[in-house]
């Protein structure tokens, strides 16, 4: 093991007592990977603002995230999962903002300012973050994770950093996600 520090990971999955079980140990045992999880858009946004530690290095989001605690998300929430089409993918939303900037549902950010503004400051922190997708609705929204990571003509890279959650995945499949994220980013 080298003498570097390990790279701080926040991995957002709702998921987290069945998959903390499964793929979190291999990358423990890895040691190169101080992984922070959390499992509710809410509690991403508390590990985000949190400077005590420092930035987060690397960040892995499923998609489709509960809203947690805070009032605009599960409004947020409740207003995309009355539709019946779509899943909220309340994940997708934070990872496009702190990407762009910007909402990928604009006309629900314009209503809430303070969640706007908390967010504006965090994309000012995490906007160039390496990032990754490990989420059951990687496909539904795969072009536009393309164009958000810019993997237009990598392909290979899509196929890394967009993983498909599905049944039998590998344990390390997460490790490996880390090494490719940190070969690729970094």
């Amino acid at each position: 093991m080298s003498s570097k520090r390990p790279l701080r990971v926040l991995w957002v999955e709702d998921k987290t007592q069945l998959e903390l079980a499964y793929l979190v140990p291999p990358v423990l045992m890895d040691g190169r990977y101080d992984l922070e999880v959390t499992r509710d858009a809410s509690a991403a946004l508390e590990y985000l603002g949190q400077g005590r530690r420092g930035k987060f290095d690397l960040l892995v989001f499923d998609l489709d995230i509960p809203p947690g605690e805070w009032e605009p998300f599960i409004e947020f929430y409740k207003r995309y999962e009355r539709r019946g089409q779509d899943p909220a993918m309340l994940g997708l939303e934070l990872l496009w903002f702190l990407r762009t900037g910007k909402g990928r549902r604009r006309e629900f950010w314009k209503q809430q300012d303070a969640l706007f503004t908390l967010l504006r400051i965090l994309h000012h922190q995490y906007k160039s973050t390496p990032a990754a997708v490990l989420s059951i609705y990687t496909y539904r929204v795969k072009a536009d994770l393309v164009q958000l990571f810019n993997l237009e003509d990598k392909p290979e890279a899509q196929e890394k950093l967009l993983i498909q959650k599905q049944a039998n995945m590998p344990r390390t499949v997460l490790l490996r996600l880390l090494q490719y994220m940190e070969e690729f980013y970094l």
